[in-house]
């Protein structure tokens, strides 16, 4: 049986990474040219890799979509079809290219029906940003995956340092997804446990929280199941204000008691103090930036240790949509003077999966590393640095 390791030095062999990468990108061009390129999805990514592809010189058959609401749209001469009529437009063996990117869905599962419509050669979306991805833009985690070749010592190093078999299956499973576009590697998640898992970490009845990203309260609620009432405080960050009022209103649901140890505050936070923007959206994609754009929204933006002054705190999680390590440059005091354990979202930017792990691993010895897959699709991974006074 194939050890976790040996599965990353495999996935991370720099001449079979170059290789297989090329051979994706030519079948997507080849599929390209010859109008036989098939992208699921009719979202707002489908629709940004549907322009690079046109800017490439490629053409797309369609967009093949599932959810009838979007059937008969038109994206700049573009139909957005039923998967039937998709599939017929496509003509003989089409190459189908899975645009959808979000939590609730399962790459796997899409393949699989693709599959039995005779489809066979489907790929997930990352493959789009290894053919294309200097005209789609940044987006996400996507990157190219020479990317993890070079970085291949200072994964094995993060995976070495792991401190449990399941948390070593799972990165490897994770790196080499990234890499062999294999939805089998993808690690099974446990939405219910994040950012709290019992089985990783147990905080004391008097626990200080700092929550970076509290979004609409949803990590809140999930501290709240696991802990109940058995905290010290909980300071809830998040600059969106469509999300924010909501956090607001969950927390006026609960408990006097609850409620007065609970600390909304409308901010940022990041490496030091000053001003971001912001589109309201009301999700948990919302994205701050340094510079405004048309329609942003100007936010006040404040460093962890400046808001905690000093004070104790226990555990920090942080889902900042890509700016992890800003967050973590602005707490560097208060993580050296009382080594909480940490939750760190390391999916968003392409080397945030061993970034972030080292940045944690050199300031915090003595804790204990893992890492588990939590959302819906697998892909959406947390690290946890757990002190030693806060093991299970």
């Amino acid at each position: 049986m194939t050890t976790s390791r040996e599965l990353l030095v495999e996935a991370l062999d720099a001449a079979r990474i170059a290789q297989f990468s090329a051979d994706v990108v030519a079948e997507l061009n080849e599929a390209a040219a010859n109008g036989r390129l098939l992208i699921v999805g009719s979202a707002a990514l489908p629709r940004k890799i549907a322009t690079a592809v046109r800017a490439a010189g490629g053409q797309v058959a369609a967009l093949m979509e599932f959810d009838a609401r979007f059937w008969g749209q038109d994206v700049h001469g573009l139909p957005v079809l039923p998967p039937e009529e998709a599939l017929e437009r496509a003509g003989e063996d089409p190459i189908a290219l899975v645009g959808i990117w979000s939590p609730d869905h399962i790459h796997a599962r899409t393949a699989e029906w693709l599959a039995a419509k005779g489809i066979t050669r489907v790929y997930p979306v990352q493959a789009a940003f290894w053919a294309w991805g200097d005209k789609i833009g940044p987006h996400y985690q996507f990157g190219t995956p020479a990317l993890y070749a070079e970085a291949a010592p200072r994964i094995l190093a993060v995976h070495d340092a792991l401190a449990d078999g399941e948390s070593k299956r799972q990165y490897a499973g994770a790196i080499a997804w990234r890499v062999l576009l294999d939805p089998t590697l993808i690690p099974e998640p446990r939405p219910e446990r994040i950012y709290f898992d019992p089985d990783l970490l147990r905080l004391p009845d008097d626990a200080v929280i700092a929550d970076v990203g509290a979004y609409a309260g949803d990590t809140l609620s999930t501290f709240l199941t696991w802990q109940g009432a058995r905290f010290g405080a909980y300071h809830a960050f998040e600059p969106d204000p469509l999300s924010f009022a909501r956090l607001l209103q969950l927390r006026e649901k609960l408990r006097p008691d609850i409620a007065a140890r609970i600390s909304p505050r409308a901010a940022a936070i990041g490496a030091a103090p000053g001003n971001l923007f912001l589109t309201p959206t009301g999700t948990p994609g919302t994205v701050t930036e340094a510079s405004a754009g048309t329609g942003m929204l100007e936010v006040p933006c404040v460093t962890l240790d400046a808001e905690l002054a000093g004070g104790r705190v226990d555990y920090i999680k942080i889902d900042a949509e890509g700016a992890e390590a800003e967050v973590l440059a602005g707490a560097e005091a208060g993580i050296a003077a009382h080594r909480p354990s940490l939750g760190l979202s390391v999916y968003h930017a392409p080397s945030d999966i061993f970034t972030l792990p080292e940045w944690a691993m050199e300031r915090l010895p003595g804790h204990s590393f893992h890492l588990r897959a939590h959302d819906h699709d697998g892909i959406d991974l947390v690290f946890y640095a757990v002190s030693p006074d806060h093991k299970p």
